[in-house]
């Protein structure tokens, strides 16, 4: 078993290198890529709580790279509903994201792609179920 968990720890880091090492060709910090990427997945205008919930990314992680992102003219902020805040790409950021995420997005769908109706559903089945365990079993 502990071979097989080396493996799945082995693997998770490799991807996790594979996106940094994409984001470092391109010459961005891992944390705007995946905000670019956030900001593309969840549409323009989102509230930047679901940045740092989707991604990962602790809150204040997201918070710094944002206010980066809007001191470079990346992105724009207004207020949302309640304490929320939302984020908007200007278009100097819509640039990027399109170059960087989007890229990004459209090599993932691809991989996906290739794979058949059957494996897609199979690997999410067991992501979703092996985080829903994981969640269960950190909280005792």
């Amino acid at each position: 078993m502990y071979s097989e968990l080396r493996e799945f720890n082995n693997t998770l880091g490799q991807i996790a290198g594979a996106y940094h090492d994409y984001a470092a060709r391109l010459g961005i910090a891992d944390s705007v890529l995946d905000i670019l990427y956030g900001i593309l997945n969840e549409g323009d205008g989102c509230n930047q709580s679901l940045l740092y919930k989707n991604s990962g990314l602790g809150r204040s992680t997201v918070n710094s790279a944002i206010r980066k992102m809007e001191r470079e003219g990346l992105l724009t902020l207004t207020p949302g509903e309640g304490r929320n805040t939302r984020v908007f790409l200007t278009g100097k950021g819509r640039e990027l994201a399109e170059s960087t995420a989007g890229r990004l997005m459209e090599l993932e769908t691809e991989i996906f792609r290739s794979w058949t109706r059957e494996e897609r559903a199979l690997y999410f089945s067991l992501f979703r179920r092996y985080l829903r365990q994981f969640r269960e079993r950190t909280k005792e």
